[in-house]
């Protein structure tokens, strides 16, 4: 455009003016804007942030909270009608047993599997991936969300599990009893990150995965687990069983684990961290490369 033209577009009435655009000529070519590569914690934060919410809203909660207040539960009943009252029975068979056997793969199993296809049928999928967050990011921060709601809650409740089988005794003094159970809950945090990785995958690849998780912990995690072979040392509930024996002092006799054979409590950590780390990895991939179909108002 020539100097006249640009001139012309300057005077009073011009479209250019009238609309509140800038004349060609005040259009300044300058050098591009790079945009930085590192994702906004903000962003991040916001899908930690709606996952927990989820999380903790609706009947998955209460399902939860009634499941783990069992043991408390059964700790009251045990008091009032076992005589004698023999509190190192009632630890073993409603903390060590039922809370890690049970309520930690179901709870992991309830709340991880779905995480995806709540936001898909709630139709909120949309909104995490136009964020500017990689897909892969956006798994690893709804599986980060569900485990940390995961852990608080099995933690508090397993608290009130401990303080209520020893409640009354004498056996246990206040801080004895609250380093036993930040022990414990430490275990089974690492237990839950393992769990729902493993779950969240299965959610991702099998179309009922509830049932398919179901028959996971009865099958693998139940009853291989209690079988003295080789086959023991790929669940997740055998090094559960090892670090409740290496760092909770508990005879391992009841669970058939030799503890001259056992593996050691640095070795249990490493491969819970690893089986959380590949199972949320191949779900990144899976979440990153499919394609899901949202569905809409009208159900299409």
């Amino acid at each position: 455009m020539n100097d006249a033209a640009i001139e012309t577009t300057r005077q009073p009435g011009h479209p250019a003016i009238a609309t509140g655009l800038p004349a060609p000529g005040d259009l300044d070519d300058g050098p591009p804007v790079r945009l930085s590569r590192w994702v906004p914690f903000s962003a991040i934060s916001t899908i930690l942030r709606i996952t927990a919410d989820r999380q903790v809203r609706g009947r998955k909660l209460l399902v939860l909270c009634v499941l783990f207040s069992l043991p408390i539960l059964f700790a009251a009943l045990a008091h009032r009608f076992d005589v004698p009252y023999q509190a190192r029975q009632a630890e073993d068979v409603l903390v060590f047993g039922m809370i890690p056997q049970a309520l930690v793969p179901l709870a992991a199993l309830l709340f991880a599997s779905g995480m995806v296809q709540d936001d898909v049928d709630e139709q909120t999928l949309t909104y995490l991936l136009i964020r500017p967050v990689p897909r892969w990011l956006v798994y690893a921060s709804k599986l980060a969300g569900t485990w940390l709601v995961l852990a608080l809650v099995t933690a508090a409740f397993t608290a009130m599990a401990l303080a209520a089988v020893y409640w009354g005794t004498g056996l246990m003094d206040l801080a004895a009893l609250a380093r036993r159970a930040a022990i414990l809950a430490g275990i089974l945090t690492l237990g839950l990150a393992a769990y729902a990785a493993l779950f969240g995958l299965l959610g991702l690849v099998i179309r009922r995965a509830l049932l398919a998780g179901v028959a996971y912990i009865v099958a693998f995690e139940g009853a291989f687990a209690n079988i003295d072979f080789s086959i023991r040392w790929s669940t997740v509930m055998f090094y559960l069983r090892t670090l409740f024996i290496r760092w909770l002092d508990l005879p391992g006799d009841d669970w058939g684990i030799d503890v001259a054979r056992a593996p050691e409590a640095t070795t249990c950590v490493l491969v819970l961290a690893g089986i959380a780390a590949v199972a949320g990895i191949l779900g990144a991939i899976v979440f990153s490369t499919r394609e899901f179909r949202v569905k809409t108002p009208e159900g299409s």
